[in-house]
């Protein structure tokens, strides 16, 4: 399992030099606006508590493996909750018709993010087996390991001027992801040893670029919202002119 562990590391690291990763990291540009792509996640965030619940766990179980996801799931399942409380935090709780809501959310400028949840799913009803499951599982929350890296440093500058704590996009989420559920002790030692043959670590290999093809196209359609949309009126209006962006 170490040589799937290293590639998602690498993985990580290619995440690291998308654009919007590099935007958010530009402290030349204002906190609120380098979250300006926070509308465009909602597809995602608010889908992602029914991907850990009726699909990614898997009860009852008597598989070590499958026990390791389960308990993970229990901990991303309610995060949304969290998502909807910072969009209100940070201003984007915009009153607009339902219907406009409902276009932004099924429109073209959020497609690739609404897609996200139903490609992970497909991958993990087709590989049954849980080491490959796993291989999903770990590739998953390390891009949530990039992205709230960078939302945490942001909403830690917006807290110190506003006074605000946010629960998503802030360094309790961060700090959640990159612990361990309780439960799970010395679980890194445990997945690092086991044993995968040639044709399961090929295929592992080929789930996790994957996932992080899925979550790449995800994040440039994120970084598209930036440039096309206004922060001052989010979902519904795009910009008449695109943001100057300061990379």
């Amino acid at each position: 399992m170490n040589e799937v562990l290293a590639l998602i590391e690498v993985k990580k690291q290619e995440l690291e030099q998308l654009p919007l990763l590099k935007y958010m990291g530009n402290e030349s540009i204002e906190p609120l606006k380098r979250l300006a792509w926070i509308p465009c996640l909602a597809p995602f965030a608010m889908s992602f508590g029914d991907l850990n619940k009726f699909v990614l766990r898997q009860e009852p179980t008597n598989n070590k493996i499958q026990q390791i996801i389960n308990i993970h799931t229990y901990e991303d399942d309610h995060h949304w909750q969290w998502f909807l409380e910072d969009i209100k935090k940070l201003g984007f709780d915009h009153s607009i018709p339902f219907s406009n809501s409902l276009k932004f959310m099924w429109s073209h400028e959020t497609h690739k993010t609404r897609l996200v949840c139903h490609k992970i799913g497909l991958l993990y009803t087709f590989n049954t087996d849980p080491i490959l499951r796993l291989a999903i599982s770990e590739a998953i929350e390390a891009t949530g390991h990039v992205i709230l890296y960078r939302t945490a440093q942001i909403a830690k500058e917006l807290t110190e001027s506003r006074k605000q704590k946010y629960r998503y996009f802030g360094q309790s989420h961060f700090d959640v992801e990159t612990g361990h559920p309780m439960g799970t002790e010395n679980v890194e030692e445990f997945i690092a040893s086991l044993e995968l043959s040639k044709e399961t670590k090929n295929k592992a290999f080929e789930l996790v670029e994957a996932v992080f093809g899925a979550f790449t196209e995800m994040f440039h359609e994120c970084m598209e919202y930036i440039i096309n949309y206004s922060l001052e009126q989010p979902y519904t209006k795009p910009a008449k002119k695109k943001h100057e962006l300061v990379m």
